[in-house]
């Protein structure tokens, strides 16, 4: 198993970056904290987790709404206004599809896509927590993802405030088979929501990935990928080594170049469900 210190990004490929970065940052109350030659990376004030978006041009595909992200609201309340906000404002930020508010998994969510075509979720689990006495269940990823509220005027003037990123998505081909591979191979948590659903997390965070059985998903760039942590460069060698030697029968699909620079290393590969993931030195 592989000792992590944390799952500390999600990439996100889109086809212009000023038009993405203008939802995630006037839509969803990301900040920027840095921006190189098409890429810029950015975090939500009350979230851990990074974003890093990387430009792909205009023949970037499309990412199925089944493959998004979201971020947190208050009250359902807000979703509605979120949704209002959206509709009113769609030609300015250049939308796709918005999705009514409505009730899935718990949740009451607003679904749209951004113009990168990548989809996004406004949710709120508040009628959840407040009916389930057993609202710790599932690695508490249904629980509030902040130790204080983000306050309105940091976000002013669209009726709602995203108060965390909260998760991103995954396909599996074989639940129980990717289920094994990340708490075996990566060992991260794994929580059943359903039979075609789990939710994996790091044993740290709330922070969440949902991951659903879908058969015949596509396979994205490695620009879709999450990047997990280790301790050290040779940490980073050490697991390339083993992947190298046995990752086909650790469930390794494919296994990437590993890159070296000064004191930081990386390596991308793929999972039984063709996901991408990276292993990396902390910042």
């Amino acid at each position: 198993m592989i000792h992590t210190t944390g799952l500390a990004a999600t990439h996100m490929e889109c086809r212009n970056l000023q038009e993405s970065l203008k939802v995630l940052t006037e839509l969803l109350a990301f900040e920027k904290l840095s921006e190189k030659p098409g890429e810029v990376t950015l975090k939500h004030p009350n979230t851990h987790w990074q974003l890093v978006v990387h430009e792909a041009g205009p023949d970037a595909p499309a990412k199925p709404m089944h493959n998004h992200w979201g971020v947190r609201v208050v009250s359902p309340e807000e979703v509605d206004r979120a949704y209002d906000y959206l509709l009113a404002h769609k030609a300015d930020y250049k939308l796709g599809a918005i999705g009514k508010p409505t009730w899935s998994h718990g949740s009451y969510s607003c679904y749209f896509v951004e113009p990168g075509s990548n989809g996004w979720e406004i949710e709120c689990y508040e009628a959840f927590n407040r009916k389930q006495a057993t609202a710790e269940r599932f690695g508490a990823v249904k629980m509030a993802h902040w130790d204080q509220l983000l306050p309105e005027e940091r976000f002013p003037g669209r009726g709602y405030v995203p108060q965390g990123f909260t998760h991103g998505t995954l396909v599996a081909t074989d639940l129980e088979t990717s289920k094994n591979f990340y708490t075996n191979v990566l060992g991260l948590d794994a929580h059943r929501f359903s039979d075609n659903v789990i939710y994996i997390k790091h044993p740290t965070t709330k922070t969440f990935i949902v991951c659903a059985l879908r058969q015949n998903a596509p396979v994205f760039s490695p620009n879709f990928r999450n990047t997990l942590t280790v301790a050290s460069k040779d940490a980073v060698k050490d697991v390339y080594r083993q992947f190298s030697e046995g990752g086909e029968a650790l469930g390794v699909r494919a296994l990437f170049p590993l890159q070296e620079t000064g004191a930081a290393a990386s390596f991308c590969f793929r999972d039984p469900g063709t996901n991408c993931w990276e292993i990396a030195t902390a910042n």
